[in-house]
């Protein structure tokens, strides 16, 4: 497949406008704040593995810039969420036009990839847990079924540099939006959103990688879940109090420490299985988190072999 055909360029008002389907029926809330429209910038992804293992873990729309104004859509996730993976099911909303404007509808769109590991792209660096896949190709399989499929993406504006994230306190509130133990509204496909605190200071490297610690229940189905600072209304920094609203990516979920029966603290990937089982491993309510700049590095790696593969066609 070409580049082009991954790429998508702003769309035009009009073009949502001439579709107006009429009535409201089967439509979700219209989201309106931030915490709304985050509970749309995730998809729950369950996998099947050549040993009949089911997994459950989060990802979420990204828009990667490039030149002329034109954005790659992408769904970034972590490696050991789909590592092994033969096949992954995704369950993303539909799109309703309601007075010209899109909105969500309650119904799902449900798409099945065969050979699902290998549709995605890894980050660069090995000790760095991230991936990303092409949007687009959901989007055709949805047209092909004649639907639209509703999302709604983050990007490189609501992230912010090294040196804004020093005006930043060590304490932070962030959200966590995911699919923990697999749990989500299904009537609406809902994700849940979970409540913590940075437990380090987001603009340092905790020892030395690129990951934060944040303080907040992490459980299987979490991975990949994007971590955010949103404010509504009001916050607070070291300059001091703001009116307005504020929304800032963190970075992804990918890992945390757990505590053995013995007292040892390790670290593992927050796993994607939960199907019950006897272990001495306990999750101690924290999470090391991907900063988000490596979004960033992981979106220019996957343009890169995008490239390079419509080179090579």
């Amino acid at each position: 497949m070409a580049l082009s055909e991954h790429l998508v360029a702003p769309r035009d008002p009009a073009d949502v406008a001439h579709r107006i389907e009429g009535g409201r029926e089967g439509a979700v809330f219209k989201p309106e704040t931030l915490s709304e429209k985050l509970l749309f910038c995730t998809v729950r992804i369950e996998t099947d593995t050549s040993t009949g293992g089911v997994g459950t873990g989060t990802g979420f729309f990204f828009h990667y810039p490039i030149a002329d104004k034109q954005w790659l859509p992408l769904i970034v996730t972590n490696k050991h969420v789909v590592s092994g993976a033969v096949r992954g099911r995704f369950s993303v909303h539909e799109a309703l036009s309601i007075d010209g404007e899109d909105r969500p509808r309650s119904a799902s769109v449900n798409i099945q990839l065969d050979a699902f590991e290998s549709l995605w792209f890894g980050h660069p660096s090995k000790d760095v847990d991230l991936c990303a896949m092409p949007f687009q190709p959901l989007a055709n399989r949805a047209q092909q079924q004649g639907k639209r499929l509703f999302t709604v993406t983050l990007s490189p504006d609501v992230m912010v540099s090294d040196g804004d994230l020093e005006a930043l306190s060590a304490a932070e509130e962030v959200l966590m939006i995911g699919y923990p133990i697999g749990l989500w509204d299904s009537a609406n496909n809902l994700p849940l959103v979970r409540r913590g605190v940075t437990a380090s200071h987001p603009s340092v490297d905790f020892c030395g990688s690129s990951i934060t610690v944040i303080d907040a229940a992490c459980f299987p189905g979490s991975s990949g879940s994007p971590v955010v600072i949103a404010n509504e209304g009001m916050f607070a920094t070291k300059r001091g109090t703001h009116v307005g609203s504020r929304l800032i990516l963190l970075g992804v979920l990918g890992s945390g420490p757990q505590m053995t029966a013995d007292g040892e603290i390790v670290v593992r990937d927050i796993p994607t299985s939960h199907r019950a089982a006897f272990t001495t491993k306990l999750m101690i309510n924290l999470g090391y988190v991907v900063k988000a700049k490596e979004i960033l590095v992981l979106g220019e790696h996957v343009l890169d072999q995008l490239r390079q593969k419509g080179a090579q066609t």
